[in-house]
């Protein structure tokens, strides 16, 4: 195994962290659950007839609460987990000396990135039971929660890259990791806002054309960048959904590499400043 991945895991299962993250995680994850299975099966405030829900639809909807909170508290540890590895050994100006080790820069690189992304997937792994349990309700099976669990991953290791860009940028850890916070309230936020608005122009258009077309593929293009997009059409099996998804996919694997590639390049001018 890569030293610096083994060096980087083992000090970061030794830290309480290791143990309470989880928990917490676990924690929250179950109560969305609880309170999506409860808002999903019955009248929850007991306003009057309440037309009774089939158990496929319960547990579609329970699924898909529980993978979106997944991603977000998955998102919200990623800056966390990446965008301090590099910052916190300038900081504690152990990074010359590592530059200078027998390791190249794409080891140190590659074991900070699997050591981060492996505490994701351990996280990531501990929530399967709880999506599992829309199993016994109906209407989500297993390729959904393959999909669900592939595009989430492909996320995480994107951002985690992205995140170690930052580290390897910015000397201080609370720059990086705010940077890293911007770049995903950016492509969570900001893509949504330029959707709609390209959508309300091109209704406006219609409205002056007199026309009443739906809205071409290319006004859901900024979505494409959005961390939910390949999690919300993931699940669908459409022509046009499969095509969308393969280039959001694609575009979050070209980020992750580029951010890796400009992270190794800042390493690299740090090993000849040496």
């Amino acid at each position: 195994m890569n030293p610096m991945g083994h060096k980087e895991l083992r000090q970061r299962m030794r830290e309480r962290r290791a143990w309470l993250v989880p928990t917490l995680y676990l924690i929250a994850l179950g109560a969305v659950a609880a309170i999506s299975y409860k808002f999903n099966s019955g009248d929850p405030f007991d306003l009057g007839p309440w037309k009774e829900p089939q158990g496929a639809e319960i547990g579609m909807a329970l699924f898909s609460t529980v993978a979106y909170t997944q991603l977000t508290l998955l998102l919200l540890l990623v800056p966390v987990l990446s965008a301090g590895t590099f910052t916190i050994e300038k900081e504690q100006r152990t990074l010359p000396a590592l530059l200078t080790s027998l390791l190249s820069t794409w080891e140190i690189w590659w074991g900070k990135f699997i050591a981060a992304l492996l505490f994701l997937v351990l996280l990531l792994v501990t929530s399967l039971p709880v999506l599992s349990l829309t199993f016994a309700l109906g209407g989500v099976g297993f390729l959904d929660l393959a999909i669900t669990t592939a595009t989430t991953l492909l996320v995480l290791a994107s951002m985690s890259s992205v995140g170690l860009y930052c580290s390897s940028y910015f000397r201080r850890s609370v720059y990086a990791t705010s940077v890293t916070y911007a770049f995903l309230v950016a492509l969570s936020i900001v893509t949504v806002v330029a959707f709609l608005l390209l959508e309300r122009w091109w209704a406006s258009q219609q409205v002056l054309r007199g026309g009443s077309q739906e809205p071409p593929w290319w006004v859901a293009t900024p979505l494409f960048l959005n961390p939910y997009f390949p999690l919300t059409v993931g699940r669908f099996a459409k022509e046009e959904v499969i095509l969308g998804l393969g280039v959001s996919l694609a575009l979050f694997l070209g980020i992750g590499l580029l951010a890796a590639v400009l992270a190794l390049r800042n390493l690299r001018r740090g090993y000849e400043d040496v």
